[in-house]
């Protein structure tokens, strides 16, 4: 455990050398590895897009929303 600690440190250390950009894409890069499955890329809905008579509106947006249940949230 404490050598994870000093690892942990020097990591940080080099980590605080990096850009703010560079910080970024490690963050992107470490984040990958704790998702266990392929995220697929998300698109924003467009207003209009889908529209009939009448262009969406911030209802519609607040409709389409996901709303996650206790149980996806908790991975199950």
């Amino acid at each position: 455990m404490v050598a994870d600690a000093d690892v942990l440190d020097d990591i940080l250390k080099q980590v605080n050398q990096l850009s703010p950009d560079s910080r970024l894409r490690l963050i992107q890069r470490v984040t990958a590895t704790l998702i266990p499955y392929p995220v697929q890329d998300s698109k924003p809905l467009q207003f209009g897009k889908y529209k009939g008579n009448r262009m969406s509106s911030l209802e519609d947006f607040a409709i389409a929303e996901w709303h996650p249940t206790e149980n996806e949230l908790n991975g199950e």
